[in-house]
C-alpha cells in the first residue's frame, strides 16, 4: 500500500528564478528544487553517478546536467542520457499552492535520495 501524498512548502515562488536551483531539506534528506520556466521540480541533490553536487550544474531542455562528467538526467522521469550506465535521477512530485512551492514528503521518505539509511544495532540485543 501506498503511503498518501503528504506534500510540505519548502520555499517560495519568488526565492527561485528561471534555471535556478535552490536546496531544500526533507526529514533530513537534502534535495533540489529547480525552476525551468512555469515548471517547478524536486529531485535529489547529488549526482548518482559520482555524487556531484547537482546545484552546481544547469538545466537545458527539461534536463539537469552534472556538473561533473557532463551527463544529463531528466527532470520528468530521471532516465539518464545516452551511453551511460548509471541508476536514474530520484524525482519527487511537486505542486504550487499560490506563491509556496510543495514537495511530496511521502515521496522522499519512501524512496528517499541517498537510499534507505541503515541503523546499526550496537546493543548486541
Amino acid at each position: 500500500m501506498t503511503a498518501e501524498p503528504d506534500f510540505v512548502v519548502v520555499a517560495t515562488l519568488d526565492r527561485l528564478a528561471d534555471k535556478a536551483f535552490l536546496r531544500v531539506m526533507i526529514d533530513d534528506h537534502g534535495l533540489i528544487v529547480a525552476r525551468d520556466g512555469d515548471t517547478v521540480h524536486a529531485f535529489q541533490g547529488t549526482c548518482p553517478h559520482e555524487k556531484a553536487d547537482l546545484a552546481q550544474g544547469r538545466i537545458e531542455g527539461c534536463r539537469v546536467i552534472c556538473p561533473r562528467h557532463l551527463a544529463s538526467y531528466s527532470l520528468i522521469d530521471g532516465k539518464v542520457s545516452r551511453g551511460w550506465k548509471v541508476d536514474a535521477l530520484k524525482i519527487y512530485p511537486v505542486r504550487i499552492e499560490g506563491t509556496d512551492i510543495a514537495v511530496d514528503a511521502a515521496a522522499v521518505r519512501r524512496d528517499p535520495p541517498g537510499g534507505a539509511r541503515k541503523r546499526w544495532d550496537l546493543t548486541g540485543g
